[in-house]
């Protein structure tokens, strides 16, 4: 007999099922077997001996479709049989599909394609669960036209080659379904016994051929459903398959029974009259809920925090983590969070699902180390390099990773010796450079040791079994399954039971997938990419299970894993549009409507998109009702589920709740230091969150605090090391110079002539060209061709510095340096053109400050210590009149630079005056005093002007000679200003023009020189005591959004502005006459 055990309440009709069995099994009656699906038996078991008692299992057994084939194999025979599982056939189908290549033209593009056989492969199950045979798709095809036609003869054709393949082999674990149904009508396996189905919406074709074997040989037959008089969607489903095991049963002159199950009086009355609203056009309460809550979270984070509260207060509320479930409506979304955030709060959490073992490092780096003998691209051999298989050590990986990122190292690049410099453009190779070069390839042979033994090895196979040992060689070198033996003791001692479950169970799944491999494809040859991309979709096919560590626990699951469970407490993540419940399209090879038409020629496919949306919401309404006590959904989404809005429209006085009531762990560190620091510590926290907290909280209130004297001297030294770019860098910003100059941290960047590169090999182009013509005589002596032809020479010896022949050949920088030498000629024209006017002349050309230099150091004594500053001079220009010699500083930059007044007043923008008073002070201690007659930036590069249409390209050639000006500050002496430019009106490259009143600039009378002369080495004097002093807090200079130090900072993520206070030093623009005002004013106050 047929009995149909219906009802819309999920949990009472199981419960009756199981009363039922413990009623048979108190009278003694045995051999009983209440088949579920595959994912609800360790839970059905649990609720079967609660119910039943310790001897229960003497009476029935719980069984899957699956296992059912495995219980009567063993006593029927054909357990020895072996089968394919899911990778295996997608392995078959490659073979099949090699065998009727020539026949595919639809698919002939992608038939090798893992993704494209995967795809086939959940096909084929589909076909077979579906009792369609081959034939039944080419008469179907042969009633069909155009494209669909050929594409459903060529699945035909693979089909038809798939289990011709599947003959000679392992048969698909499909056809166990099948032998299964075979025994059930040959054997006496089933005579006289009481069979029990609960947990099914719906039944596949097979499964319905097997239920038809069960109803022929078992005495009674009992299935529980979710169906309900009306017409409501969570039925839908439930009703139709009821209405087909009527008429199965019908076929086989069996009687039918129906008996109708009530909602049991296990749940508060707020859940039930909520899930009534929900599914079944119940009404709901003008009252709000006690026990039924929803919750508006602006992050998936938020909405993780609230669900953690929501269990540490309940747990401090007196129920138990066990009581908890925790659903998420998108596990790849939600899964990490949850379990980071759970572990942080001290909450045990046991996840239902199983984990991908591609997610494993350890696996994850042997799919690296594949990946990465292909095209040695630079992603996979650092993955492989960076994890635990690494024959290198962190320090010297990272060494290696810094080179290969500079200069862009991919390919064969890996394998051959590396010849560009360590330290990169622009530098000329040492012998220490040399030496430091060695080191590096010494550590990139020892890190490509393993991946060019596995490269050659598997270039050398010519079959997948060749292949296969190949890998397996490499996870030998490896010791990969030591190192995962150690990762698991690892975990286990951390106290990460399910982990570490997972952990022991990859190598064995790594094992078996190369197993695999060979015994489906051994004789087959592959080319090595497709073998890679058909070994890494097997794992990231392969999952890991594991059964609950600890007793007490909170559920971590999905929606289809909820549906045979009892809760206490269920807290819905997700609960958005799309996500719940999610209507999907069946998808795969064959579209909806291509679907649809199979099934108007009787090729009866899974439901369409309207069946499946039927069957998706009597799944939600199967997981909902889990709940017993108390039931929250979740949104973190602008639009919420409709559920979420049909709940909030049954309760009107429910208000959602915003996710600022829940904080719990907030998303960074800044945010929790500036909630602690609002309010005290909530103390539902556990000890270990609370004393995290305690720490962003001390984090929060941090201050840049002065170093130690001894720290200091560690950092810098007891004299302090200067140069330009320290004082100015030191200027702009304490804390950036801290970071550069004191712990000496450094961006990362790649190759590239930019702009600084293209600045140094200016300057020395114009180093060369300038000292060579001197030596003929100057640019006066020498015609604009001669000057050209110098020019390009030297560009050619500078260029071999710059930029070495192995990165001059790619296109890039090769196309850069043609362009920056087309400037670079401009500029030097332009300096040779400008001499021509002058009297002053080059007299030195890179003048270095330093020890073993032309000059020595400069020293400075402050104070609390002193300092030693070093530099180089890019040019001196000397000029003689009447027994005196006057000297200029010239500096060439490729920026837009402007004579500041105001930054000096900061102490930024020394260098040049440094120089100038460096020069003189040294020029007069040994006995041959100059008089400083200032100092100029020179342009280093050109800018092209556009030029507007009709516009007169004389005015182009006005504004670029606009460009070309000189920045800087000149002593106030007419005869010295003409003879650094002869000019009648206005001087053509200095800056300052007459005016009614006398001469109109940058200008400075000697004795304002002298007092700038006091003020700049007092500024430096003043910095040396501030380093000294330990101070490293923030002060960056900061003009407004477009000038200020922090836009183009490197350091700018360290100095933690969201937590810190930064005290900015804002300041505007300065002119000539208040400057000199200021600098008055500050030297007579000290």
């Amino acid at each position: 007999m047929l009995e149909l055990l219906h009802g819309p309440d999920r949990t009472a009709n199981s419960m009756e099922l199981l009363a039922r069995i413990c009623e048979n099994a108190a009278h003694g009656v045995a051999g009983q077997i209440l088949i579920v699906p595959e994912q609800y038996s360790h839970e059905t078991e649990r609720a079967l001996c609660e119910r039943g008692g310790d001897t229960i299992s003497r009476y029935a057994e719980v069984l899957s479709f699956t296992r059912l084939a495995s219980r009567v194999f063993s006593v029927c025979g054909g357990v020895c049989e072996e089968y394919l599982d899911e990778n295996g056939r997608i392995l078959t189908l490659y073979l099949a599909a090699q065998q009727v290549r020539e026949q595919l033209k639809f698919y002939a593009a992608v038939m090798t394609r893992p993704d494209f056989l995967k795809q086939l492969g959940a096909l084929m199950e589909e076909l077979l669960t579906s009792c369609v045979t081959p034939d039944a798709l080419h008469t179907a095809a042969a009633r069909l036209e155009g494209r669909l036609a050929q594409k459903v003869t060529e699945l035909a054709l693979l089909y038809e080659s798939y289990l011709s393949v599947c003959k000679t082999g392992r048969g698909d674990p499909v056809t166990r379904q099948m032998r299964l149904c075979e025994l059930l009508d040959e054997t006496e396996f089933l005579d006289g016994r009481e069979v029990f189905l609960d947990g099914f919406s719906d039944f596949t074709a097979l499964q319905m051929q097997i239920i038809r074997a069960i109803l022929a040989h078992a005495k009674n037959v009992r299935v529980a459903l979710l169906t309900s008089g009306g017409q409501y969607a969570a039925c839908q489903t439930g009703n139709e398959t009821e209405k087909q095991l009527r008429q199965l049963a019908a076929r086989q002159g069996i009687e039918t029974a129906r008996r109708s199950i009530p909602a049991r009086e296990h749940r508060v009355p707020d859940v039930q009259l909520w899930l009534n609203g929900l599914f079944f056009g119940g009404s709901g309460s003008g009252e709000a809920p006690q026990n039924v809550s929803l919750v508006h979270a602006g992050s998936q984070q938020a909405a993780c925090a609230y669900a953690a509260r929501t269990v540490r207060s309940g747990v401090l509320s007196g129920l138990r983590y066990r009581d908890f479930t925790v659903c998420m409506t998108d596990e790849a979304a939600y899964r990490l969070p949850m379990q980071t955030l759970f572990s942080r709060a001290g909450i045990p959490v046991y996840c239902a699902s199983s984990a991908p073992v591609a997610q494993n490092p350890l696996i994850a780096a042997l799919l690296s180390a594949m990946q990465a003998v292909l095209r040695y691209e630079p992603g996979p051999v650092l993955a492989f390099l960076k994890s635990e298989f690494s024959p290198l050590c962190e320090a010297d990986c990272d060494t290696l990773e810094h080179y290969a990122y500079y200069w862009g190292i991919r390919g064969s690049a890996w394998e051959k010796p590396w010849q560009l410099h360590p330290c990169g453009l622009g530098q000329p190779m040492e012998p220490e450079d040399e030496a430091a070069l060695q080191a590096l390839n010494e550590l990139r042979e020892q890190a490509v040791a393993p991946l060019r033994t596995l490269r050659l090895a598997l270039a050398k196979a010519r079959t997948v079994d060749e292949q296969v040992r190949a890998i397996a060689a490499l996870l030998e070198t490896l010791d990969a399954a030591g190192k995962l033996q150690t990762q698991q003791d690892a975990l286990e001692q951390a106290g990460q039971a399910q982990r570490a479950q997972e952990c022991g169970q990859l190598y064995e799944a790594l094992i078996s997938a190369l197993e695999q491999m060979d015994q489906v494809l051994g004789a087959a040859s592959l080319e090595t990419e497709l073998f890679v991309q058909l070994f890494s979709m097997l794992l990231q096919n392969t999952s890991v299970g594991s059964i609950p560590s600890v007793c007490d626990a909170v559920q971590l699951t999905t929606l289809p894993m909820l549906r045979h469970r009892r809760t206490r407490v269920l807290l819905v993540l997700g609960a958005n549009d799309g996500l719940l419940p999610a209507f999907s399209d069946p998808g795969g090879l064959l579209a909806d409507p291509e679907r649809q038409k199979l099934r108007s020629l009787g090729v009866e496919l899974s439901p369409g998109r309207s069946a499946s949306s039927d069957r998706e919401m009597s799944w939600v309404c199967a997981a909902l009702s889990a709940a017993e006590q108390r039931v929250c959904l979740v949104t973190d989404a602008a639009q919420p589920s409709f559920l979420y809005s049909r709940t909030a429209s049954l309760f009107p006085a429910l208000q959602p709740a915003a996710a600022e009531d829940f904080p719990f762990l907030p998303d960074c560190a800044a945010a929790a230091g500036a909630a602690l620091q609002q309010s005290a510590l909530p103390d539902w926290l556990p000890e270990a969150v609370q004393k995290e907290a305690r720490t962003l909280s001390q984090r929060c209130a941090y201050s840049f605090a002065s170093m130690r004297p001894e720290a200091v001297r560690a950092l810098y030294g007891r004299t302090i090391p200067l140069s330009a770019s320290k004082i100015d860098r030191f200027a702009g910003c304490r804390y950036a110079f801290f970071l550069q100059y004191g712990l000496r941290a450094a961006p990362w960047k790649q190759a590239e002539f930019d702009a600084p590169l293209f600045g140094s090999f200016v300057h020395d182009v114009l180093e060369h060209v300038v000292r060579e013509a001197q030596e003929q005589g100057g640019f006066s002596a020498m015609t604009d061709g001669e000057i050209s032809a110098l020019t390009e020479r030297c560009m050619d010896n500078c260029m071999k510095t710059y930029l070495p022949q192995g990165q001059a050949a790619a296109s890039r920088e090769g196309y850069l340096s043609a362009r920056n030498r087309q400037e670079a000629a401009a500029v030097v024209m332009d300096v040779a053109r400008e001499l021509r006017l002058s009297q002053f002349a080059p007299a030195a050309e890179e003048l270095r400050f330093a020890p073993g230099g032309p000059l020595p150091p400069i020293e400075y004594r402050a104070k609390t210590g002193s300092g030693l500053l070093t530099g180089q001079i890019d040019r001196v220009d000397t000029y003689e009149a009447d027994g005196r010699r006057y000297f200029r500083i010239i500096d060439y930059k490729t920026g837009h630079k402007d004579f500041d007044y105001a930054e000096l007043l900061y102490g930024k923008n020394l260098q040049m005056l440094l120089y100038l008073f460096a020069l003189e002070s040294y020029q007069r201690r040994a006995g041959t005093p100059m008089q400083p007659a200032g100092v100029l930036y020179v342009p280093g590069r050109c800018d092209m002007v556009k030029l507007k249409p009709g516009e007169d390209p004389a005015q182009a050639d006005a504004e670029r000679q606009k460009d070309l000006r000189r920045k800087g500050l000149l002593l106030n002496d007419e005869a010295v200003l003409h003879a650094m430019e002869a000019y009648e009106k206005k001087p053509q490259y200095l800056p300052f023009a007459p005016g009614p009143d006398g001469l109109i600039g940058d200008l400075a009378s000697p004795a304002q020189l002298a007092e700038l002369e006091r003020f700049v080495n007092g500024q430096v004097e003043a910095m040396i005591d501030e380093i000294l002093s330990g101070a490293t807090a923030p002060n960056p200079i900061d003009r407004g959004p477009s000038d200020s130090e922090c836009k183009y900072c490197d350091f700018s993520s360290a100095c933690h502005k969201d937590v810190c206070g930064v005290n900015a030093r804002r300041f505007a623009s300065v002119t000539p006459e208040e400057f000199w005002q200021a600098l008055e004013r500050r030297l007579e106050h000290g």
